[in-house]
């Protein structure tokens, strides 16, 4: 069954409606935002932003934009090239490009929870959203440890899960962002079996993958070397894909991550659980930077992402690279149209 903001076209064809947030206004998500209104599109997307940023970001880089505020999501209509229609939230230093200021948070988090909000109500399909600066809003006083975590809270979601995926390769994170030195204690059998039952089952769900086929990282190097080199291969790991073997999930490892992201390699897995955020997203932003896509799996809605930063040093440039949110786009709406 579609989602309930799911509309049809003149054509008949179904309509996507994709929530946008444009994150720390001082980094790229205003040009983000910007780069999106600048072709047609069939699709309906709603900006959540202050129009002063917008406007303040559209002069920085030289471009004609007409904003248009709506007050809600009934009021989204596809529109042409050069508009940009907004749900509007007020951010207190709207002229602060490079330069983040910590009085600006409770904004980012705002424009954050109408979008996760009008997902979780059906009225949109789905959200796309540009960099923020955790270290920000933290200064604030706003104690945060990420975007997953933060709408995984929101919604109640008690596993979120960061999948990173580009057209060659698709990495999960078994533990995201904590010290490396925290990694081992937070890996555990039950940890490993719930997340790949749950990229298992997304897999099929948002990618069409019929019999999805899993790899499995090790922890240490050469995965342990039969536990001479750790202990967690054999002690968790292995277990846990024994069960999940039993299960009917198709797993295998645990591999060495050294060999794991080669390109003969890649020909015998659909995703690869990354036991770390670096140990994965070294291989993923080394094959895929610019174009690949963070999605949120274990969520009642979707939620894509660029897969960079705020790249404070290059916003209102004019030289920046919208490759990864045109695909974080492109990944929210075919998901959508298969929900």
């Amino acid at each position: 069954m579609k989602p309930m903001s799911n509309i049809e076209n003149d054509q008949g064809k179904t309509v996507a409606k994709i929530a946008f947030t444009t994150g720390e206004p001082a980094g790229v998500g205003p040009d983000l935002a910007l780069s999106l209104v600048t072709r047609q599109r069939e699709e309906i997307i709603v900006f959540f932003a202050d129009p002063d940023v917008i406007s303040e970001r559209a002069l920085a880089i030289g471009q004609q934009i007409k904003i248009i505020e709506i007050r809600d999501i009934s009021q989204a209509i596809n529109r042409p090239p050069g508009y940009i229609q907004v749900i509007s939230s007020s951010c207190p230093n709207p002229t602060c490009v490079g330069t983040p200021d910590p009085a600006n948070s409770p904004y980012v988090l705002q424009c954050l929870d109408q979008a996760v909000d009008s997902c979780a109500s059906g009225r949109l399909d789905a959200m796309v959203t540009g960099p923020i600066n955790k270290e920000i809003i933290n200064d604030a006083g706003i104690p945060f440890t990420g975007h997953t975590e933060y709408i995984a809270k929101r919604l109640n979601a008690s596993l979120p899960i960061m999948m990173l995926t580009s057209d060659e390769l698709r990495v999960v994170l078994l533990t995201t962002h904590i010290p490396l030195s925290k990694v081992s204690s937070q890996i555990s059998r039950k940890k490993i079996i719930e997340v790949v039952e749950i990229v298992h089952r997304e897999l099929i769900a948002k990618f069409g993958i019929r019999n999805p086929r899993i790899q499995i990282c090790g922890l240490n190097p050469h995965a342990g070397e039969g536990g001479h080199l750790g202990h967690e291969e054999e002690s968790i790991i292995k277990p846990a894909i024994k069960e999940l073997r039993v299960k009917g999930i198709i797993t295998n490892g645990p591999v060495s991550a050294d060999s794991a992201f080669t390109v003969a390699a890649r020909q015998d897995y659909d995703a690869i659980i990354a036991m770390y955020h670096d140990q994965g997203l070294v291989a993923l932003k080394t094959i895929g930077f610019g174009s690949s896509v963070n999605l949120t799996l274990g969520l009642p809605i979707i939620r894509s992402s660029v897969d960079h930063g705020t790249a404070l040093d290059i916003a209102g440039s004019g030289n920046v690279d919208s490759g990864s949110a045109e695909a974080a786009l492109q990944l929210a709406i075919n998901i959508s149209k298969m929900s």
